[in-house]
């Protein structure tokens, strides 16, 4: 009897795992397959090199000009803690700002900037909406002049950087009154001033650290200096970036009377005859913003 329980219980688990057996090969047959999907990130220009000493790097060819530009130039200044990209602006009525295609949307990368108007040049502008650094540059902050024509607004004074029907370059503290009694044409929003009347304005190195750094300076002549420089040890620990103060003061030594701090950081974005000059430090290359400071 007992042996008879046994043979039982035996072929009973043999049952079962037979059972179990086949349920799970069905179950593998038919089980839907994984689908596989590639996380598409958007770079605006194709992987670069690292970046020789003796030159900048240069992106994927956007909108070129039919002819050579002229009456700009490049060149390229290396200091002890990072590089500065900087271009010549001979007639400073070349010189625009304009704002996103799409606001209170999404902005555009500085190279979209540049195919938009086909321009020479650009880098990148004023201040927008980056809530929680999730910000996709289409909430431009701030008044906004482009080409005369007031694009944004503002109830009282702002920090203020623009350019005259005559091309003279201001940086200040203005409301939109001041700026239309003055004929400013161009505008945006942002600072501080680094440079006035020749003299630097800003305390050593400034309170903002070291960062890549976007300015605009104008010298005597009325030539326009638009300077980005690089940062945040992308190229290494001698490429931390640098200060108000060095901007301000390297402005001063090319002959800048006046200069004025534009957006930094992952926006320092320089453009220039169709190629991206510096290397953005955002992950995902160029970063969406709202304002532009072109060259026609």
């Amino acid at each position: 009897m007992i042996a008879r329980k046994r043979i039982a219980v035996l072929a009973v688990a043999m049952y079962l795992a037979l059972v179990g057996f086949v349920a799970a090969f069905v179950y593998r047959w038919n089980a839907p397959k994984p689908v596989e999907r590639d996380r598409v990130v958007r770079v605006a220009s194709p992987a670069r090199p690292a970046p020789r000493l003796d030159a900048p790097v240069f992106g994927a060819p956007l909108y070129k000009p039919q002819s050579p530009p002229s009456g700009i130039r490049l060149s390229v200044i290396h200091e002890p803690n990072f590089t500065a990209y900087v271009l010549w602006v001979r007639d400073p009525r070349r010189v625009e700002i304009v704002e996103t295609r799409f606001p209170g949307e999404v902005g555009e990368t500085v190279e979209q900037f540049v195919n938009d108007w086909h321009a020479v040049a650009g880098v990148n502008g004023g201040s927008f909406t980056d809530t929680n650094w999730q910000g996709t540059g289409g909430l431009v902050q701030g008044i906004v002049i482009s080409n005369g024509s007031v694009l944004r607004r503002a109830s009282g004074p702002e920090s203020i950087i623009g350019l005259t029907a005559s091309g003279r370059l201001i940086s200040g503290t203005y409301t939109l009154a001041q700026l239309q009694a003055m004929h400013v044409t161009q505008a945006l929003m942002f600072g501080p001033t680094l440079v006035d009347h020749g003299v630097d304005q800003i305390q050593g190195a400034g309170d903002w650290g070291y960062a890549p750094r976007t300015a605009i300076g104008q010298t005597a002549d009325g030539t326009v200096i638009l300077m980005v420089t690089d940062g945040r040890e992308l190229t290494g620990p001698a490429d931390i970036g640098a200060s108000l103060g060095d901007i301000a003061r390297l402005m001063i030594s090319l002959g800048a009377v006046t200069a004025a701090n534009l957006d930094g950081g992952s926006s320092a974005t320089l453009v220039y005859d169709g190629r991206l000059i510096n290397q953005p430090t955002d992950i995902l290359g160029e970063r969406y913003i709202g304002t532009a400071v072109i060259v026609k």
